[in-house]
């Protein structure tokens, strides 16, 4: 039902880019967008984006989040997502544009436990990592004060290498271990954000 509802959003979408007046002064279209966006294709946090005279867009993304040991949960973690995407227009008026995109991001999580148990404080991490591919179709509306909306639906591809803690109960005392995992996620994923165009 969420693929067909956000089928049905691009779907309405476009028809309405297809009703605008398609004649445009094609220097009136900003090249430039900075804002937030998030997707399962290409990442999420702090984004820019660059509209080149052929068609083709360059989206960059990144996040960034650290903290070290806190008292109270005795933990700090690092979080980093960097990832780009290509677009190219298939269709563009005025104030609107319809366009495929293919994108990857990789997308880095590390979080460091205290345990205090054992006689000398010991810490472990938690590595987690993973990189998105993924292929679809957005539609970007350009609004009042400039201000961009962008709407995308498609496939994408999760593919990560962790290093975790596990318990091993198998003797008589409780041993931490490390154990590689190596998960795999294939889906329909939708994105989005907001800009400001110039």
């Amino acid at each position: 039902m969420k693929k067909i509802l956000v089928f049905l959003c691009l779907f309405a979408a476009f028809s309405f880019a297809n009703a605008q007046n398609s004649t445009y002064d094609d220097s009136q279209w900003p090249q430039n967008r900075i804002g937030l966006y998030g997707s399962f294709f290409s990442g999420y946090g702090l984004s820019y984006q660059y509209q080149f005279a052929n068609g083709l867009s360059v989206r960059t993304q990144l996040f960034a989040y650290g903290s070290n040991d806190d008292n109270n949960y005795n933990s700090d973690e690092i979080q980093l997502a960097l990832g780009a995407d290509l677009q190219y227009n298939l269709k563009r008026t005025h104030n609107t544009r319809l366009y495929a995109l293919a994108g990857s991001f990789i997308d880095y999580y590390e979080r460091g436990n205290s345990y205090y148990s054992s006689s000398v404080y010991s810490k472990d991490y938690n590595i987690e990592r993973f990189i998105n591919v993924g292929v679809g179709f957005g539609i970007e509306i350009l609004g009042w004060q400039n201000v961009s909306i962008v709407l995308e639906g498609g496939y994408y591809g999760r593919f990560g290498n962790n290093t975790v803690t596990d318990y091993d109960y198998s003797g008589e005392e409780t041993k931490r271990v490390k154990v590689n995992q190596t998960p795999k996620s294939f889906g329909f994923g939708v994105g989005g954000g907001i800009s400001y165009a110039f």
